[in-house]
């Protein structure tokens, strides 16, 4: 697809989630095989609150 998520000034849905119920939806949206732009999204926010290493998403 040819966009860019622009993130809103405001709290998105996901960002007020708490740490838990936004790595429940991250497994499930993985396992669910969910669109790579919904993971992405969720991985931005996750990486943001320090849950998930930098040096993992290189590997």
């Amino acid at each position: 697809m040819d966009y860019y998520f622009h993130p809103s000034p405001r709290p998105s849905s996901l960002e007020l989630l708490s740490d838990e119920q936004l790595l429940n939806i991250y497994e499930l949206a993985v396992e669910a095989k969910a669109s790579p732009d919904f993971i992405e999204i969720i991985m931005n926010i996750l990486t943001g609150r320090n849950l998930i290493p930098t040096d993992h998403l290189d590997a």
